[in-house]
């Protein structure tokens, strides 16, 4: 079996659970962001970024359909990327690609482009939550949807800027072009909005609705706040010796902990009637595993 082949089937064997598993999850977000974009975003004329946000302009210029005009911007785009990262993407990101497009343009010739929902802004955030949902879903399929996605990753390599921003960058560069072939600033306004509830929802379905965070807590009275850890709250956590920067000859002790987000207000809360001089140091987490959060797979 060749190299490339190798690497299309090296997360899962052909037809086993894992691999019909992920291509279940590739097939229905594939669909399902068929429908936001067609049902609730591209009546409106609203261009949240993206490679598809791109189709709509060409398609308003020339006529020619939303889905397979982007289908044609994605496949130089993912044949450059399996060349600058390696052919990593395989048949599942090429399968979204192709059946989204081919349903965007299926769902506009059964029905048209009428919108679902005539209120624009209301339109505008379901269909981003609906397109965040099933981009979610094609990523638990551990594919990828193309778009500027692709365009970010390639332009960090070369530039050796944050993916992310890249991404923000080419999304800004669509979202201005809308507005002056359009020429209908009032649709910028919503078109952030859907970028927003696109990433929003996106978060949310991957990193879990009540994301956990993770705390650094450093108090003279560490032991009750230990004990509250423990015992009112139930979790662990790890005590971290540490010294002072102004007087390193001081020990102290830094208590590590991960809870939920709820929890994490609650201990909050604790701190501060135990002691108001504690300094409590909250960070965001993608993802917990272990004991009392998500089992390792």
């Amino acid at each position: 079996m060749s190299q490339f082949r190798r690497s299309l089937f090296a997360s899962a064997r052909p037809f086993s659970r894992e691999w019909l598993t992920n291509h279940f999850w590739v097939v229905i977000g594939s669909v399902l962001m068929a429908a936001g974009y067609n049902l609730f975003i591209i009546p409106h004329q609203v261009v949240p970024g993206g490679i598809i946000g791109l189709a709509q302009l060409i398609n308003h210029m020339t006529g020619l359909p939303v889905g397979m005009t982007a289908l044609a911007i994605n496949a130089p785009i993912l044949v450059a990327a399996s060349r600058v990262m390696g052919p990593g993407y395989g048949v599942k990101t090429v399968l979204s690609m192709v059946l989204g497009s081919v349903c965007i343009d299926a769902l506009a010739a059964w029905r048209g482009v009428e919108p679902v929902v005539p209120d624009i802004l209301i339109s505008t955030v379901f269909g981003g939550v609906i397109i965040g949902l099933a981009v979610a879903m094609i990523m638990r399929g551990k594919a990828n949807a193309g778009g500027t996605s692709l365009v970010g990753q390639l332009i960090s390599r070369v530039t050796r800027v944050p993916t992310g921003r890249c991404m923000l960058y080419v999304d800004a560069v669509i979202v201005l072009a809308s507005v002056i072939i359009f020429r209908n600033l009032e649709a910028a306004p919503y078109a952030i909005i859907g970028i927003f509830a696109i990433s929003r929802s996106l978060d949310a379905v991957l990193n879990g609705l009540d994301a956990s965070k993770a705390l650094m807590i450093i108090s003279q009275k560490h032991e009750e706040i230990r004990q509250v850890i423990l015992g009112g709250l139930d979790r662990g956590g790890t005590v971290l010796a540490g010294h002072g920067l102004f007087k390193p000859e001081d020990e102290r002790q830094v208590i590590f902990t991960a809870l939920s987000r709820r929890e994490t207000v609650a201990l909050q809360k604790r701190i501060r009637d135990i002691d108001p001089d504690a300094f409590c140091m909250v960070f965001e987490t993608s993802e917990v595993l272990g004991s009392g959060f998500k089992p390792w797979r």
